[in-house]
């Protein structure tokens, strides 16, 4: 995706992340970020199977919506200003 070309909207970005992290990063065009994100994630889940704290996976995912959201709105404010 070109992120020139598309209109990023920035609550859709951080829906996507809430469903799996590194889906909203993919949405924004960041491939390689969610990519990376997405395996982080995964590897989390199934380390809090093995009894691996959920609270990191938490707050991983957290920031994973954060990012994704910031991300498309500074990509929006950029288009508009």
């Amino acid at each position: 995706m070109d992120n020139e070309k598309l209109e990023l909207v920035p609550w859709r970005s951080a829906l996507y992340s809430m469903v799996f992290p590194g889906l909203g990063q993919m949405y924004n065009g960041d491939q390689g970020r969610g990519a990376y994100y997405f395996v982080i994630a995964f590897i989390l889940i199934v380390a809090s199977y093995l009894l691996f704290p959920i609270l990191i996976l938490i707050i991983f995912w957290l920031y994973n919506i954060y990012q994704a959201f910031i991300f498309a709105r500074n990509h929006q404010n950029k288009k508009q200003g």
